[in-house]
């Protein structure tokens, strides 16, 4: 099975690294890092598959007319909508907050001295979150095998009794 990969985008260098180097002694994945949401959205068109992207909200500071976290947000989700991403920023602000999870963002995480054990937290919660989907759907496939096995039981019950090969009076009456 092929090693799991999480991108971290953010255009400025001190963050990057310290958060690269923190998910990387925290987490099994390999930590691959971007300066730019172009930058990483052309590792993904050249096929690889994150499953968790954490960018900054904000990437300007080295191209100042790049895109910004959620033009690249919504393309990540374009291109891959079973990875999930981990929006970063410095703004404490509840609008930001729910405009980056209406396009898509499983979190979003206020850049500060708790950032790095919430992008742990984020990870633990996006593996919950997965292995719940997928046990939901093996449940729901469950459900609808023992409702068609049902269905053809009753069905083959009906047969049955209407070839008289079963009758609802039992012979000792």
């Amino acid at each position: 099975m092929a090693e799991k990969t999480v991108f971290v985008v953010e255009d400025e260098m001190m963050q990057r690294e310290m958060l690269v180097d923190h998910l990387s002694k925290m987490s099994h994945y390999r930590v691959k890092a971007f300066e730019t949401g172009e930058d990483c959205l052309q590792a993904i068109r050249n096929g690889e598959k994150p499953v968790i992207v954490f960018m900054d909200y904000f990437l300007n500071s080295v191209k100042k007319d790049a895109s910004d976290g959620l033009e690249v947000l919504t393309e990540v989700k374009k291109h891959l909508p079973e990875s999930e991403v981990v929006m970063l920023s410095g703004q404490d602000k509840i609008e930001v907050a729910v405009d980056v999870m209406k396009y898509g963002a499983f979190d979003y995480i206020v850049k500060g001295e708790s950032a790095y054990y919430r992008a742990e937290k984020a990870i633990f919660n996006i593996y919950r979150y997965t292995k719940m989907k997928g046990d939901a759907s093996k449940y729901k496939k469950l459900t609808i095998t023992f409702g068609i096995a049902f269905v053809l039981m009753i069905i083959l019950f009906i047969f049955m009794q209407q070839q008289g090969l079963i009758t609802d009076r039992p012979g000792w009456l």
